[in-house]
């Protein structure tokens, strides 16, 4: 039964996506005289693949009055079309209000409308409607018609995949109207079809000469294949999406129907993205003769990539708890499989967290298992929410757990995580107005230091997890005891952080930027330096670490940015000028007050000017929580400090999340500076940055840079700014100032 579900789930989205290519394809090729026509048969298919009685649609004049312009009804449905012409849009009608606002009317049931909905309910009544969906027309943010569906001979609801496909075709025919209106300026085809899909991001419309290269490539086309318009203009078809194992047939079954005028069939293809990647797509074809005689190819592509996931996401319902959601035992043994070889191969850590709820049993009982059931899944995603993305949390059974936790340098990287699933777990849950609490007793143990296949893994857990219980429950415990040796390492670490702050062991260096062309200062990065009583002066690499996801790194953060604003006064005071760039760590620039807390430390030391503070966020950081971080960011600028991109390339950046970000200057990670001159894939990484610097306008510094020969790469590369070693080493306050005077100047490339 569920299997032919799902064949049905399927047939329908293919249908679906037929439906639009079908109609695409029939307003693409519409002529000025057949658009009427044509657009009343599409409404005709529309009505009929929704089930309606009833489309239509209705263009706007003088803003104020609507004309049904085209209408279908199925037989047995009186037409409206000849009487519903200068219906004045009042804006006492709330569904009048909310098409103005651009947003859909989706009333299931016209006569259980309330009260205020009284004067729509009584005209649509009037009509005999029982049901009806309306979606805007919108053309360049004004409100021009609606397209509509309605039920008459009995009730229906709509899906939001109806929604979409009727706010699909209301975008086409709005396109398509208005090149109708202006079809005094746009004569050839090729306008008409950049008329009608340049702007649709859901159609990707490609237009072939005789010769098969690109005259019309739109926007739909640069998202889906991943050529912009510049590099796709020109070339062959063959050379950009035709696979190279299919492009000389493909070649040869063009030629054929150019030269034999035979209708092009459409149907199910897999082309190729500009990355290499295979892609299917529904293409519709259409051949066409200019005025001059020549034949050209016009390809209409919808993605089923969506479609294809469905699909995915359906043969995968097996591998999901049913109450849950969550990977349930056959994944999760797969999971842990890949997970440690991956952990072989990159030699990292792998944590398996056995995890048995304490008390649900007495939930059971007294509240019953309707009620045990919505605190598991209320428990599920809370657990699920404190996990990274590479981690899985799968439901095994009953009440137990287990989370793998991937790509971890060092013991205790996990324990951050452990925390929090025991705060999840812990966290009182309100059901039906009872107030239920529960625990987590987990036991962890860790590959490949525990060398043992997955389920020896998954027992050694099991068994912590006991031992957990039997300390007290609401805690976890590691496997083996050299582990909760190395546990005890860390918290003396941070105990002897805290000690060294609280005593003045820290102190900060400075290492210059400059302008390697010109030899100009232009600021330098505030580092952090441990002056530890045993062990000297040592490097944030030997101790900040360990501080990672603890309060200590909050409490260093701060301590950095005061420091370094008290420092930037003294030098201001003296008269030396030093623009200066801060690190903030991740867990620092998303505290709650982080923004204030830098509010007041501006104002508490009036002669540094703001202008000259920049912020350095790790890309990886500004990244995680996008959403959360652009805002953050964004106040801070209101500040009036400016923001950086630390080690930039070492993340995953695209270029919505660089436009999204409200930053001024990106730092090319020294992992590419440092290798560029013999790597010539770390090279073309930095002249991408470069490029990418230059389209949005950024500021970019190097880091990194070791010697002489760098600096040189960098500026015939167009980078002038830099940072590291072949220019300066970090250095106490005292000394920066020397050294701008008497050894910058002296510096030579």
């Amino acid at each position: 039964m569920e299997s032919n579900s799902n064949d049905r789930l399927l047939s329908q989205r293919y249908e679906l996506e037929r439906l639009i290519s079908r109609i695409s394809s029939k307003i693409v090729m519409s002529s000025d005289s057949d658009l009427d026509e044509n657009i009343e048969c599409c409404l005709r298919w529309l009505a009929e693949f929704t089930q309606s009685d009833r489309s239509y649609l209705f263009q706007i004049r003088e803003e104020v009055f609507a004309d049904n312009t085209h209408e279908w009804c199925m037989p047995g449905v009186s037409a409206q079309k000849s009487e519903l012409q200068g219906l004045e849009l009042s804006e006492d009608l709330h569904f009048v209000r909310r098409m103005r606002a651009q947003q859909e009317v989706n009333y299931s049931d016209v006569p259980a409308l309330p009260d205020t909905h009284q004067i729509e309910k009584e005209i649509l009544m009037s009509q005999g409607i029982l049901s009806l969906l309306i979606v805007p027309m919108v053309s360049n943010r004004s409100f021009v018609g609606f397209i509509g569906i309605d039920a008459v001979f009995s009730k229906r609801t709509w899906t939001q995949d109806e929604v979409y496909l009727l706010k699909l075709c209301g975008e086409m025919f709005t396109h398509a109207l208005e090149h109708k209106r202006s079809s005094e300026i746009i004569k050839s085809s090729e306008a008409r079809l950049r008329c009608i899909f340049e702007k649709i991001p859901t159609i990707a419309v490609q237009g072939y000469d005789h010769q098969r290269r690109v005259f019309l490539w739109n926007k739909a086309s640069e998202l889906l294949y991943g050529y912009s318009q510049d590099e796709a203009l020109g070339c062959r078809l063959e050379e950009l999406i035709i696979p190279s194992e299919a492009r000389e047939a493909v070649i040869s079954e063009i030629t054929h129907w150019i030269e034999n005028e035979e209708e092009i069939p459409s149907g199910e293809l897999t082309l190729s993205h500009k990355d290499g990647s295979s892609l299917r797509v529904f293409s519709s074809h259409v051949m066409h003769t200019t005025l001059a005689g020549e034949r050209e190819l016009y390809c209409v592509d919808v993605d089923l990539t969506p479609l294809k996931n469905v699909q995915l996401e359906l043969e995968k319902l097996t591998h999901f708890d049913p109450l849950t959601g969550l990977p349930n035992r056959i994944l999760l043994s797969d999971r842990l499989a890949q997970m440690m070889t991956s952990s072989r191969r990159t030699h990292q850590i792998l944590a398996v967290a056995y995890l048995d709820l304490d008390g649900f049993k007495l939930i059971n009982d007294q509240y019953g298992h309707a009620i045990g059931d919505r605190v598991l899944q209320h428990l599920a995603e809370k657990m699920k929410e404190t996990l990274r993305e590479d981690d899985t949390l799968a439901r095994i059974g009953g009440d137990e757990f287990v989370a793998v936790l991937g790509g971890m340098n060092e013991i205790q990287d996990c324990e951050p995580v452990l925390r929090r699933l025991l705060e999840a777990a812990s966290d009182p849950v309100q059901l039906d107005g009872h107030q239920l609490n529960v625990s987590a007793s987990i036991g962890v143990t860790l590959y490949p230091l525990d060398d043992a296949d997955p389920d020896q893994l998954l027992r050694h857990a099991d068994q912590a997890m006991y031992l957990a219980k039997q300390a007290g429950k609401d805690r976890y415990q590691l496997f083996d005891i050299q582990l909760e040796a190395a546990v005890r390492q860390k918290q003396e670490a941070l105990k002897a952080i805290s000690k060294g702050l609280k005593s003045g062991q820290f102190l900060l260096y400075y290492q210059p930027k400059i302008n390697m062309q010109t030899l100009e200062f232009e600021g330098a990065e505030a580092l952090i330096r441990w002056q530890h009583p045993q062990n000297g002066l040592m490097t944030p690499y030997a101790f900040l670490p360990v501080t990672q996801g603890h309060h200590l790194e909050l409490d260093l953060g701060e301590w950095v940015l005061n420091t370094a604003l008290q420092q930037m006064q003294v030098w201001n005071l003296t008269g030396f000028d030093c623009p200066l760039s801060i690190n903030i760590a991740a867990q620092q620039i998303q505290f709650p007050g982080f923004v204030e807390q830098l509010r007041l430390a501006l104002k508490k030391y009036p002669h540094v000017s703001p202008q000259h503070v920049q912020l350095e966020i790790l890309e990886t950081s500004a990244l995680d929580d996008i959403a959360s971080v652009a805002p953050i960011l964004s106040q801070c600028r209101e500040l009036g400090v400016s923001l950086a991109l630390d080690d930039f390339g070492t993340g995953y950046s695209s270029l919505t999340y660089l436009k999204r970000l409200p930053i001024d200057c990106l730092k090319i990670d020294q992992g590419f500076v440092r290798d560029m001159i013999g790597d010539v894939d770390d090279l073309s990484i930095i002249q991408g940055v470069l490029g990418l610097a230059k389209a949005f306008n950024l500021q970019v510094i190097a880091e990194g840079v070791e010697t002489s020969a760098h600096c040189r790469q960098l500026l015939a590369l167009g980078c002038t700014s830099g940072q590291g070693y072949g220019i300066a080493r970090p250095m106490p306050a005292h000394v920066l100032p020397d050294w701008v005077r008497n050894v910058l100047p002296t510096l030579s490339f």
